[in-house]
């Protein structure tokens, strides 16, 4: 019960904030995950949630999409799901949080000293495929997305509807995968569907919030969240080393 009750508050905390930034869900869910679960089980449950809350939130922000980056982000992505897959059957589970965990810092150093990109269809497409790969592997498909994001400053709005629309796309391809590959799916669907309500709740909370908060504001989550995700994977793997 107890660990059940942690998960439900995970769920609740990383909704509002993927409502809030499109992006924030697993980012934030799976460190956290990690900690109650299997890496498989938590993946999982992070994938099916992240699907539903995004097709919940698509109708309020479609308007917003950027549909040539997103059919850019979907064809790539299509190629970088399978690499991921690869990686979560073949590779340890204590090596893969640990080179997500450095990836991670190497991305959020790379926006404290103001990296920028300019963006074109090739690295927009490179991107798509890396986001595609972290989302099979370890559920975090947001981590390249919102640094390549902050580093082209495309404004949050837009950044927000298009990160949605692609995880429509990269999780729902990831859970079907999955399930082709028998990874013993089944047992967590109940389980995460019984923490909808919760993930609903965390949306609204998120919508609420999103008006509320200026680019700069925006950034600074993204900075945050970045952090957070990193220390929490490298604090999970302390027992391993």
């Amino acid at each position: 019960m107890a660990d059940y009750l942690s998960t439900a508050l995970v769920v609740l905390l990383a909704s509002c904030l993927h409502s809030a930034t499109g992006f924030g869900f697993s980012i934030l869910a799976v460190p956290l995950l990690l900690l109650l679960h299997s890496p498989m089980t938590a993946v999982q449950i992070n994938l099916i949630l992240a699907v539903i809350l995004s097709v919940v939130m698509i109708p309020r922000v479609k308007a917003d999409v950027d549909f040539t980056l997103l059919k850019r982000l979907v064809v790539s992505g299509a190629i970088g799901v399978p690499v991921g897959m690869a990686l979560i059957l073949y590779v340890q589970p204590v090596q893969l949080k640990l080179a997500i965990a450095l990836l991670t810092l190497a991305f959020l150093i790379a926006l404290l000293v103001q990296v920028r990109f300019q963006r074109n269809d090739s690295r927009d497409a490179v991107c798509g495929a890396i986001a595609g790969a972290f989302t099979s592997a370890v559920g975090m498909g947001g981590v390249p997305l919102l640094v390549y994001f902050a580093g082209v400053n495309l404004p949050k709005a837009v950044v927000r509807a298009t990160v949605l629309a692609f995880f429509v796309f990269a999780y729902g391809l990831a859970l079907v995968m999955q399930l082709w590959n028998a990874l013993g799916i089944a047992h967590v669907v109940w389980f995460s569907l019984s923490l909808v309500p919760m993930a609903l709740l965390g949306v609204a909370c998120g919508n609420w919030l999103f008006s509320r908060i200026s680019q700069r504001v925006f950034r600074a989550l993204i900075y945050l969240i970045l952090a957070g995700n990193s220390s929490f994977l490298l604090w999970s793997l302390r027992s391993s080393w």
